[in-house]
C-alpha cells in the first residue's frame, strides 16, 4: 500500500487495487506516515527508496 501511494495512486486507486475503501487506504497511511517519519507522499517516496538501498 505505502509503494502504490508513494508511486502517485490515490487513495481511491489503491483501494480499488487491493478491494479496500479510500477511508481504509487513509488510515492505514495516517498510522504509517509518523512511522517513517514522512509527512507527504513524496516524503514517503524518498524513506522507502532510502529503506530499499539498506
Amino acid at each position: 500500500m505505502a509503494r502504490l501511494a508513494a508511486g502517485g495512486l490515490s487513495n481511491k486507486q489503491i483501494g480499488e487495487k487491493l478491494f479496500l475503501s479510500p477511508r481504509t487506504v487513509s488510515s492505514h497511511l495516517y498510522k504509517l506516515f509518523p512511522k517513517l517519519g514522512v509527512s507527504s507522499r513524496a516524503a514517503l517516496r524518498d524513506a522507502l527508496e532510502a529503506i530499499a538501498a539498506q
